[in-house]
């Protein structure tokens, strides 16, 4: 096969227009580089937005609180439930197995400070981005399930 001058000539300016491409494209990487600033420290930031949650965990409206009251005194054969299985089929997505994986926005449960009530209320209402377990597990599971959260801690 021969090469016409015309196919040499395209083939060499469309080489020609890739190596320019790609030099430029290398010398904004390294000049962006350059230019860069460092990055503020915003770690004490940081650790005032993960208080403050802590400080808004606590804070579960009354009549989500009263539900919880209610559902603990209502709990029967508590027992009987494999509080330990639906903490991993349920929870550990975001959770972890041990209550550490803090996926998603989900809370360190090791180091959770809440109450048994305030913990059957998130579970059953939601809170954030966890999704509320009201209707996805009984009653009875949602109280136990927070029983064993707190055997985490």
């Amino acid at each position: 096969m021969t090469l016409s001058r015309g196919m040499i000539t395209t083939f060499l300016g469309i080489l020609l227009i890739g190596v320019i491409i790609g030099c430029s494209g290398e010398r904004s990487r390294a000049d962006d580089k350059k230019k860069r600033k460092p990055r503020p420290k915003t770690e004490k930031k940081v650790e005032k937005e993960e208080t403050n949650d802590q400080e808004e965990e606590r804070t579960v409206p009354p009549e989500q609180l009263a539900k919880a009251k209610e559902l603990i005194s209502n709990a029967e054969n508590l027992d009987d439930i494999d509080a330990k299985k639906l903490f991993k089929l349920n929870c550990s997505v975001c959770h972890g197995i041990k209550g550490n994986l803090m996926v998603n926005g989900a809370k360190d449960l090791t180091a959770s400070k809440i109450g048994l009530e305030e913990s059957v209320a998130q579970v059953y209402f939601g809170k954030g981005l966890m999704t509320p377990f009201k209707g996805i597990l009984k009653d009875d599971e949602i109280v136990a399930v927070s029983k064993y959260v707190e055997t985490m801690r």
